[in-house]
Parts: C-alpha cells; structure tokens; sequence
C-alpha cells in the first residue's frame, strides 16, 4: 500500500474516532440533563464527559486539512493548516539521525529495553537529559563542559522523563495541587494548557489580564487575578509561564522571571515554566535565559521547569520530555504517577544518544534556525505587504498578528466569522486568539513551521487576497460569501 494511501487511512480512523466523539458528547450532554451520573444506561461518568471535549476548540478544521490537504500538483484547491506548532522544516535531518548504522539497532538489542526500568527513566537516559540540560540550558551551550561536571550540576536525580510536556504538566499539577486549585497564566495563552491542568488534576486556569503581554506580568496585575481565583472559590497554587512565550514567540528578560518568582514565593505558590521552544530562538544573539540559568540553578522546592522534544527537534511523535526539579518528593511521587506516562524503553535509548551527540546538537539547531528564519521572513514580509500588526518574534514556531482592523465591530462573534470566512474561501485554518483567551478579539497565531516554504507562499498569498477582498467588503451583508473566495 502506498504512503497516501497509509496516511488516509489513519487520517480517515482519526475523522472517525473524532466524530464519534463529537456525537457522543452532544448525546451525553443531552441526556445528562435527563439523568444522573448513577444511570446505568450512561456509556460514560459525569467525569468521564469532560474528557470527551477537544482539547483543541479548533479541531474539526484542522481534520479537515488533514482529509483535503492542498497539494500544488493534484489538490491547488485543497486546505491548508497553520494552526499547529511543528516544525516540519527539519524532520530530514533528525530521521537521518536516528536512522544512523547502529542508533536503532543498538536501541533494540539491548535486552533492558524489553524489561520493566524505572519509570522515571532508564538510569542511561536520565544521565543524558541531566547532561543535556547542564550543557544547553544551565551553561548556554559551554563547549568546554565535561559530562561529569554536568552531571555534578544537574543531578540525575532530579530529572524524570514522560511521554511529553502535556503528561509532565499534569504530574505536576496532580501531584502538588489540589482538586479546585488555581493555576494563574498570563493571556493570550497556549489553548491546551488548560486540558493539561484541568482534565485530571482538576486544577482551574486563570488568565491573568495584561497590559503589555510582551513585557510580562506585572506583580499588581499577578494580585488581581489572585484576587479573582479567590473570589471564584479557588486557592491559587500555580503561576505557569510559557518562556518563550506561545503564542507571542517572546522572550521573557531574566529581571521579569526573578520578579515573578520572587511574587509566587511571597504568596506560598509553585512556578512552572514550560521552555519547550528554548531551542527555536531567531537569532544566534538571542537574549533567552533558561529559568535553571536565572536562578543560578538553585530552584528549591517550588520551581520546575519542563521540555519536551516536539518543537525544537520537530518529534511530537516519539513521545519524550523532560523535567527539572530540586523537589525531591515530587520526584518520588512522579515515579508512581509515571506509570501511566512513561517513556518507552526504545526511545529512550535513542534520545539518549542523541541528547550526548553535542556536534549533531549543534549543527542541528543551527540548520533549524536559519530554515525557520527563512520561514519567518516569508509570513512576515507579506504581513508588511497587508499591513498587518504582528507581534516581532524572537523564538518559536508561529507569528502573532492582529487581523482586528478588518472586523466592522470587535467583538468575539466577529472573530468567529472572520476565522469561518478565512477556512471556506481561503481554505487555510488559523488559531483564533479566543482560543488563546486574548482580551482582544481579532488575533490570531500563524504556524509557519508546519508547511514547506513553498506551501507556505501558497497560502499568505491566498490570505492577502482574502485580505484586499474583505477591506473592499461591506461586511453588512455577508449572505453571499462566495464573492470574496479567492481560490
């Protein structure tokens, strides 16, 4: 069978198991009004209903691309995706990598592989994401690090690893937090970090208002929305950072990290900051510093901070994190809770491997920042084109841009029709800063790293037509949506 043909058919397995869903939830829903939780006739448990609401609100359209993906030779017309943050720019290097003689097979002959390990992870493994985070993230890439000082400087013991940062996320939110506990996130924020806290940890996300979201928090804007998790009934527990930042693609200066630290400390909370994009800076003079690097690698008991191997080495598939902590019960306790998320023998061997190949390490991320520059440079210069607002990024795999100029009113309905009318006439799906919950209606996050540069071409250009067409618009009368299609 043929690769189109494969991939059709887990992407027609995929459409299926989430219309399913879909149906089912509208179904339970319903007959949850007519019942309790009790009704043996129920297929789920009250619980077991919010597990059955997308993590994504942006789901079905994304499925949609996947179903009737555009191809330049046999589908111009087809869907184009850019609301997923991957960087598929630089999948050829890393399968090369762990295709090398020897990398996979030595990952499946050794016999400890098959057998149950730690599962924190294998001792090989944890020794290798401890000296990985001492060399890229404690010590900026310091080539005269030797793996013993590394190791002396990040513990092994104090380096778990999961099936990603999403698992990671929940462990900690599980472990440290309680049922009903407040988790304060500065918006516009990552859309699933509320499925990561929420599902089975039970935590409550509260966004915390900004005035500039590029600069950061302030600590009276952390107070208030102290104030409002309070008021709600909600102890807070948590302040959860994104550094770099998703969706902005910015950095958060060292000063700002200390300072809201310095803030959760003085309230009795935990500091989580997810670095996943810590690797996928712009600019070889980046300003970025690892949380681990800023508090001079003394974290206590109340700082953690996770990566994953989805974004700066493209690899959501391979199902592999890491996280960082000086909280030693935590630890034991992620050693249970790991059980439902640990990392498989195999892999763990091979990102092993790779996390200790410090020449491939380098000449990695280098051929990664200039594809994703040359990306970056491609949605930007036709921003400029349609004079459209962005957000200057500095990291990450996306672009942040303000479509709210075009709206006849900003209001969250015309956001929604706006995000409608650029997936039916310009067949390209965006995430919606109401996803995001950004305060004001109109963003939207463009992933320029999920398509080729070619494609990518494709679609800011169907996208500045969509543009000129709406700006000559009189968005008033909307019945006939097929004059402004610009396929």
């Amino acid at each position: 069978m043929s690769k189109r043909k494969n991939d059709f058919n887990y992407i027609s397995v995929a459409l299926f198991v989430i219309s399913a869903s879909i149906g089912l939830l509208t179904k339970l829903r319903t007959k949850s009004k007519e019942s309790t939780s009790d009704d043996l006739d129920s297929p789920v448990s009250t619980r077991g209903l919010t597990t059955l609401t997308p993590p994504i609100p942006y789901l079905s359209k994304f499925l949609t691309c996947l179903e009737n993906p555009y191809d330049a030779n046999d589908n111009s017309k087809g869907y184009i995706a850019m609301c997923v943050a991957e960087n598929k720019l630089i999948l050829d290097m890393l399968a090369a990598r762990f295709m090398q003689v020897g990398t996979a097979t030595a990952a499946f002959s050794d016999s400890d592989v098959y057998c149950y390990n730690s599962f924190l992870g294998m001792p090989v493994a944890r020794e290798a994401a401890a000296y990985f985070l001492a060399r890229r993230f404690l010590y900026d890439n310091d080539t005269d690090l030797t793996p013993e000082e590394a190791l002396r400087a990040v513990q092994p013991k104090h380096v778990g690893l999961g099936a990603g940062a999403a698992p990671l996320l929940n462990s900690l939110f599980f472990a440290l937090g309680n049922a009903s506990d407040a988790c304060l996130i500065p918006a516009p924020y990552y859309a699933a970090f509320e499925n990561d806290m929420s599902v089975m940890a039970g935590i409550v996300p509260i966004a915390v208002k900004q005035n500039n979201a590029v600069a950061g928090p302030t600590n009276a804007e952390l107070d208030l929305a102290y104030s409002v998790a309070m008021t709600k009934g909600h102890t807070p527990k948590f302040v959860l950072l994104s550094n770099p930042n998703n969706p902005l693609g910015t950095i958060y200066r060292a000063e700002v990290l200390q300072r809201i630290v310095l803030w959760a400390r003085s309230k009795g909370m935990h500091t989580i900051i997810d670095e996943i994009y810590a690797l996928s800076t712009h600019q070889a003079n980046h300003h970025f510093q690892s949380i681990i690097r800023v508090l001079n690698n003394d974290l206590g008991n109340d700082v953690h901070m996770v990566w994953a191997f989805s974004k700066d080495f493209g690899a959501s598939g391979i199902r592999a994190g890491i996280i960082y902590s000086q909280n030693e019960t935590f630890i034991d306790a992620l050693s249970t809770l790991n059980i439902f998320s640990c990392v498989s023998g195999p892999i763990q061997y091979m990102v092993a491997e790779l996390l200790t190949d410090d020449v491939f390490v380098t000449n990695f991320l280098e051929e990664a920042r200039e594809r994703i520059v040359h990306s970056y440079r491609i949605c930007t210069a036709k921003l400029d084109e349609m004079v459209l607002p962005y957000v200057p990024a500095e990291a990450g795999l996306f672009v942040y841009v303000d479509f709210s100029s075009l709206l006849p009113e900003h209001t969250r309905e015309w956001e929604e029709t706006l995000s409608d009318l650029i997936f039916e006439q310009a067949r390209i799906v965006l995430t919606p800063g109401t996803n995001q919950r950004d305060p004001k209606p109109g963003m939207f996050r463009i992933c320029y790293t999920w398509v080729s540069p070619e494609v990518l071409s494709t679609a800011m250009e169907r996208l500045s037509k969509l543009v000129a067409k709406l700006r000559r618009l009189d968005w008033g009368d909307l019945s006939d949506r097929s004059s402004i299609g610009v396929l």
